[in-house]
């Protein structure tokens, strides 16, 4: 009988062991393979118009250099029909608000830039001069210290626009709305006079920045929101990313070692 006892504790101590260890481990799963999305939606300027984005951000790792990737996508399901459909920036803070290097900035995979609902022609996907980033923000909506936009916002200037050519036809960026992310329906059809002739990204965008302190998280992240149109003409929230399934599972297994030990 004792043995037995014996036996159920040391199986109750394996499974809280490997509870802890599963959980553990998503606090240090490797920089190259990290990333977090924060999302968001509002209803937008015009009725029947919900304006939703993602913004995913990335660690990747070469030698001892780690690149913060960040990846801008226009999620609603409309076709825009004015500047304040226009999905122009994201903002965020990172802690010690620190200066990255400008690396690129590209059409994610699938993306294409459009004019009145046509394609257009962009050499290797580099979109860099038609959008910017800068750091020691101070207005930014929500506190934010950082931010990624096609537009100024009074808060980006040609100063700070990614290295290479902006889109055919955005002669003023990071000015006015001109490269920003539309809707993956966009088909020109319901433009108006501050749309026509201007060219935009449907429908996601991804931006490099390099420097990333050694010391960095992606949890160092926070106070993200989506802005949309020139001014901005609206600024939705992101939502915290929920944790990951595989912390859950390890929270989860966790759990129920607890329990059962409980009951050894």
């Amino acid at each position: 009988m004792r043995d037995v006892r014996v036996r159920r504790d040391l199986s109750c101590l394996l499974c809280f062991w490997a509870g802890l260890s599963v959980a553990a481990l998503t606090s240090s799963i490797t920089p190259a393979n990290a990333a977090v999305t924060y999302s968001g939606s509002a209803a937008g300027d015009d009725p029947g118009e919900t304006n939703s984005a993602t913004a995913t951000f990335a660690l990747s790792t070469s030698g001892t250099a780690t690149d913060l990737v960040v990846t801008l996508t226009d999620t609603a399901a409309y076709k825009p029909n004015d500047a304040a459909d226009i999905l122009t920036s994201v903002f965020f803070t990172l802690a010690g608000d620190p200066t990255l290097a400008k690396i690129s900035a590209l059409l994610a995979a699938g993306s294409h830039a459009v004019e009145n609902g046509t394609n257009l022609t962009i050499a290797g996907g580099v979109i860099g001069g038609s959008w910017a980033y800068a750091s020691g923000l101070h207005g930014a909506p929500f506190a934010a210290n950082e931010g990624i936009s096609a537009t100024s916002h009074f808060l980006f200037g040609s100063w700070n626009l990614f290295p290479g050519a902006s889109l055919p036809g955005d002669w003023t960026s990071p000015y006015g709305v001109a490269g920003g992310l539309t809707s993956c329906v966009d088909d020109g059809t319901k433009y108006n006079g501050s749309l026509c002739g201007r060219p935009f990204i449907e429908d996601s965008a991804v931006f490099t920045l390099g420097n990333v302190p050694a010391s960095f998280t992606l949890s160092q992240i926070s106070n993200v929101s989506f802005g949309y149109g020139s001014f901005p003409d609206q600024v939705i929230a992101a939502m915290v990313p929920e944790p990951s399934a595989f912390a859950l599972a390890g929270a989860g297994l966790l759990i129920l070692c607890l329990v059962t030990r409980e009951r050894c």
